[in-house]
């Protein structure tokens, strides 16, 4: 019998957990998705490639209206489909993912006899130094203390951002005392795919019209404050006259609640020939269609000195960005990125906090050796390339199960 290997997401699963899925399916274990993310959200048919089956509760909601209660009960049988489902279930090791922490902590409960790794997509203490400053940013208590149940009750953790990112968390952080964490502990980042990867893309639309085409992917999704950031961002780069194109996917929310967060910015802009607005694509034809930039950008804005979110960040832009084969223009609080793409010549980061350092930023691109820095990539890709990390993950898990079951697991 195949060694069954569980993965649990609260919401629509990342693009980084189907590459490890597929990764171990191909090694030979039983790969499980379970996730309670409504299945009008996500693309189901997508997942199989990499899950062996797919457990889906149709069960998630944002917020409590009547008309979101009504339509929970409606889904009710699919809840109870996906516990008996689940039920049946003996996993070799669980990873479960948050966010939301308090439906990683049930989910923990649950399946509490089987070893589980946690997988926390955000760090709140990273966000906020203390307990009182999470509140008033709108964190609720309980999710505060599903959190810290989730590091303290994990049989492992695997962390997609620096090594030493969880060591605050050995101190009086705003997660309440001291944590006492496993020593189980990996530092998985994302890494690029073989089924992802594209070839140097040569064509690209700059030699068309002579212009820089800058690709942004993901969401532009906060308050008014983080909005007014990416507009004077933006101006910037506008200005220049250079293209952006913006592929905005925000992770459970529809392309029409999409396009009234973003409407500030396309009414700034108002049908400006240089800013290109764009919907998700499907995750694999994205990469080849973004291999026709010239950069790829990844900016965010600094919220105060005792931030630590930029200081250990990482995420799979880092691995799509490689797998088109472009560079990036990253913010140059992204400490832990820096000192990765330093390593290869890719150190490409703007000083955010400063965007008149941006003023002549297009000249200072043009004067790039472009063959060399496509060379950094090609050798980058190959060391960031799964399955060279994979070894890594297979012996952290034996690890945990080892632990946990006592070399009983048969």
């Amino acid at each position: 019998m195949k060694k069954q290997i569980v993965f649990f997401c609260a919401t629509t699963p990342y693009v980084e957990i189907y590459k490890i899925a597929r990764e171990f399916k191909e090694m030979g274990y039983e790969t499980v998705l379970i996730t309670i993310s409504q299945k009008d959200k996500w693309d189901e048919e997508f997942y199989k490639d990499a899950f062996n089956k797919i457990i889906c509760s149709n069960f998630q909601v944002f917020k409590l209206t009547p008309n979101n209660l009504l339509n929970m009960a409606k889904r009710l049988p699919y809840l109870i489909k996906s516990i008996y489902e689940m039920k049946k279930l003996r996993p070799y090791v669980i990873f479960d993912i948050a966010r939301p922490n308090y439906i990683a902590a049930i989910f923990m409960k649950f399946f509490k006899k089987y070893p589980i790794i946690y997988l926390p997509a955000d760090i709140s203490s990273h966000l906020h130094p203390t307990t009182e400053d999470a509140i008033k940013a709108g964190k609720k208590s309980y999710e505060i203390k599903a959190e810290r149940y989730c590091f303290e009750n994990a049989d492992g953790i695997l962390i997609k951002a620096s090594p030493n990112s969880l060591d605050h968390l050995t101190k009086e952080s705003m997660l309440g005392p001291p944590l006492k964490l496993t020593k189980n502990i990996i530092c998985f980042n994302p890494y690029c795919s073989d089924e992802f990867i594209v070839p140097i893309n040569k064509d690209k639309l700059s030699k068309k019209d002579g212009d820089f085409h800058i690709i942004y992917a993901g969401s532009i999704y906060g308050g008014p404050e983080d909005m007014k950031f990416f507009i004077n961002l933006f101006e910037k780069f506008i200005s220049q006259k250079m293209h952006l194109h913006l592929y905005i996917k925000t992770h459970h929310l529809s392309k029409e609640d999409d396009e009234k967060i973003v409407s500030p910015l396309t009414s700034y802009f108002n049908n400006s020939p240089y800013l290109h607005l764009q919907y998700a694509v499907p995750p694999k034809e994205l990469i080849a269609e973004i291999s026709s930039y010239d950069f790829g950008l990844w900016m965010d804005r600094l919220r105060g000195d005792k931030d630590q979110e930029h200081k250990f960040t990482m995420g799979n832009k880092f691995a799509s960005y490689l797998e088109a084969g472009i560079p990036f223009l990253y913010t140059s609080s992204f400490k832990f990125i820096d000192s990765l793409a330093k390593d290869y010549g890719l150190n490409f980061s703007i000083n955010t906090e400063n965007l008149d350092s941006l003023d002549g930023l297009k000249k200072r691109l043009k004067k790039l050796n472009y063959d060399k820095v496509e060379k950094d990539i090609i050798k980058a890709r190959k060391d960031f390339n799964m399955k060279r990390h994979m070894p890594r993950l297979e012996k952290f898990i034996e690890t945990v199960n080892k632990k946990k079951y006592n070399n009983t697991y048969k």
